[in-house]
């Protein structure tokens, strides 16, 4: 029986299957009597600071086996455990009478909630974030400290509900052969933990639970997003093999860190990476990135009760371009709006966010904030290779309307006397198909295009790409998306300005050919895939990859693309590039 889910973590496991029942923890509600009620308090208290000392062992751990970029995901969760808000409102309850572990319940289901109907996939998924802690703390609160699945007796493939970044963080990797669970994200921390610690993964498998037993036997496919129960011999066997080669990838990505990404006949690609925090920098140096081609800003306006000064932002922008220099850094300004907002911007509820106020357009409707933004970043200018893009840019207006808020925040850093960069380029992201057709204007007054496919993709074939219901009609390869960046390639180019691409479509190996065959001066991945991405570009002559271009623009549907991409890069891809491409 095979399942179809969201290739959350690349990689094939193999092995028996281990089910975990989701915990119970029937919490009673029930009053406290009003000379209990400090002690209660204090029994809260202590299940938060057990609870922080288990995070501080976990993200310890972490750490050491996988750096402080990894690492940073557990602060995420010691702040929630911190927070006084939490306190103030569970403290508040209990001397309503009510025990701690309902009043604790209460308020974090309530959180939860509120995320789970947040259009944006990122911060969507940091409820599993949410409903870790609120396991963690009602475990010591209900007097149950097991440690998640650190006990495993043989090797084994996880089926869950739901596996909290905790969990990951706790398995064994020596007997935890994959896992797979209903729900999740490919951009959830549990996802992001098991990336790194090379667990393959598929969640967001619906109803698996239903069907499977322990010891049955499972096939976590996290190239394609599948699971497979009890396949036959012949499958299995054939699943056992890409494993073994795919395998044999990992001491080669490893020995690319320091080599430039140049195709064999001398093409040079500037491979950058994204991140969103500023921890992430050494993940960036440590996998040899020429730089950081997306710097989501966005960390500074959220989950906080107040508004981010420009002198904390500068800081952070400083110590970032610091560190990577002389590589440069592009920082995207605040891409906020709909539903990334901050309470204290003081937004209302929209039916349709994504078609609404985001973007430039909530940044130029705030120019005191954005302005402050923009000086920040200039100021970091000083101390490294800095730039600076705008995001959703659909007009021409808005692009000069953000320009000219550039040019008074100059004239103020003149006034003051700060040291700036002069020349620092300023260019913007090309996502949605009006920036597409007014490309050619566009350039004229940026240095450089930035290609945001992921919401380009969305725009231009008119589906919400976090509906699991039309997930089949995400394609990145469909005519319209691949005549999209061919023409905002060649619009950049006839202005003189280089083309990045900064989307997930960069991060697969056979797309990012594609790319460099449509011209794509620059791309910039995850830090994860950009080993992989580097591999493929080190063994395919752009020469080839322009004439692929050619023939994949000529092609009248996507599977099409697909079947050309497979039938002349497989052939020449080094055969660990290829876990998601045979027969099995």
């Amino acid at each position: 029986m095979r399942f179809q889910g969201i290739a959350a973590s690349p990689g094939i496991g193999v092995g028996p299957v281990h089910v975990i029942v989701p915990e119970d923890h029937a919490v009673k509600d029930f009053p406290i009597a009003a000379d209990r009620v400090e002690a209660e308090i204090a029994f809260f208290e202590s299940a938060l600071q057990a609870s922080r000392r288990d995070l501080e062992q976990i993200r310890h751990g972490i750490a050491h086996e996988l750096g402080e970029q990894e690492a940073t995901i557990y602060d995420a969760q010691m702040m929630m455990v911190d927070d006084p808000d939490l306190r103030r409102a569970v403290h508040e309850s209990i001397r309503g009478r009510r025990n701690a572990g309902v009043s604790f319940r209460d308020y974090m289901t309530a959180v939860a909630a509120r995320l789970e109907r947040v259009q944006d996939e990122y911060l969507r998924e940091r409820r599993s974030d949410i409903l870790d802690v609120e396991r963690r703390v009602l475990r010591h609160l209900m007097g149950d400290t097991r440690q998640g699945l650190s006990g495993l007796e043989a090797p084994a493939v996880i089926v869950a509900h739901e596996i909290g970044p905790s969990d990951v963080a706790l398995l064994d990797r020596r007997r935890v052969l994959g896992f797979v669970a209903e729900v999740g994200g490919r951009t959830s921390h549990s996802a992001i933990v098991a990336r790194g610690r090379g667990i393959p993964a598929v969640v967001a498998v619906r109803g698996v639970m239903q069907h499977v037993k322990n010891g049955d036997l499972g096939i976590v496919d996290g190239f394609r997003g599948e699971f497979e129960l009890n396949p036959d011999a012949a499958v299995s066997g054939r699943y056992r093999a890409r494993r073994a080669r795919v395998d044999t990838g990992t001491q080669a990505l490893a020995a690319l860190r320091d080599l430039p990404a140049v195709t064999p006949d001398g093409f040079k690609v500037d491979l950058a990476a994204n991140i969103e925090l500023p921890a992430e920098v050494e993940g960036v140096l440590e996998v040899g990135a020429d730089g950081i081609g997306l710097f989501r800003t966005e960390f500074f306006y959220l989950d906080r009760a107040e508004l981010p000064g420009e002198d904390e932002q500068y800081r952070a922008y400083r110590a970032v371009a610091e560190r990577m220099s002389p590589r440069p850094v592009i920082f995207r300004t605040m891409d906020l709006g709909g539903d990334k907002v901050a309470s204290y911007l003081g937004t209302t509820h929209e039916t349709n966010p994504f078609l609404g106020y985001r973007g430039i357009r909530f940044a130029l409707s705030h120019p005191e904030v954005f302005r402050a933004q923009i000086r920040a970043i200039y100021r970091a200018s000083a101390h490294g290779r800095v730039r600076m893009m705008f995001p959703m840019i659909s007009s021409l207006e808005e692009q000069r309307a953000a320009l000219d808020l550039c040019g008074r925040a100059r004239a103020e850093l003149d006034r003051a006397g700060s040291a700036y960069d002069r020349d620092l380029e300023v260019g913007l992201m090309i996502e949605t198909p009006s920036a597409v057709w007014v490309a050619d204007l566009l350039a004229r007054e940026a240095r450089f295009l930035s290609i945001g496919t992921n919401d380009l993709i969305q725009y231009t074939l008119a589906m919400d790409r976090d509906n699991q219901r039309m997930s089949h009609l995400y394609e990145p390869l469909s005519p319209a998306v691949l005549r999209s960046l061919r023409h905002t390639v060649h619009s950049g180019h006839q202005a003189q300005r280089w083309v990045g691409v900064c989307g997930e479509m960069a991060g697969d190996p056979r797309h990012a050919i594609l790319l460099l065959g449509l011209g794509v001066d620059e791309l910039s991945v995850s830090c994860f895939d950009l080993p992989r991405v580097k591999a493929a570009l080190r063994s395919v002559p752009v020469l080839k990859a322009r004439a692929l271009a050619e023939r994949a623009l000529a092609c009248d549907h996507a599977e099409a693309v697909r079947a050309l991409l497979h039938a002349e890069l497989d052939t020449v891809l080094p055969d660990y590039l290829l876990g998601d491409g045979d027969e099995a």
